[in-house]
């Protein structure tokens, strides 16, 4: 699916790799200065319900902004999907390996038994 923009009302902001509190301040800075510049936020259509996978400092930027909508990669697949990317995008920007990912995210509460 092409970039869009959605409505951020629309999306479930219940984050799959991080929650909010971890977000970093400098990142949200910067992302508040240069988000038209900045890459879509990466969305799973799960069910007709949009999950946010990766972009929790741009969108938190784009709502400290009083922005409505915000672009996004929407894709199609399941919640599995959408924690499989964010797994795999966390091992990819950081030295951690999945096993290390997944204990992250399960530290932060978020199941990933059906991550299989």
């Amino acid at each position: 699916m092409p970039v869009i923009e959605i409505p951020i009302v629309d999306l479930i902001q219940e984050s799959i790799r991080e929650n909010r509190a971890h977000l970093h301040r400098d990142r949200v800075t910067y992302y508040l200065a240069h988000l038209d510049l900045a890459p879509p936020v990466t969305v799973f259509d799960v069910d007709g319900h949009l999950l946010l996978a990766d972009g929790h400092h741009r969108l938190e930027a784009a709502q400290r902004l009083g922005r409505d909508t915000i672009k996004a990669d929407v894709r199609q697949g399941s919640r599995r999907d959408a924690l499989r990317f964010a797994v795999d995008l966390a091992c990819q920007q950081r030295p951690m390996s999945e096993k290390e990912a997944l204990a992250a995210i399960e530290r932060r509460g978020h199941s990933v038994r059906d991550l299989g």
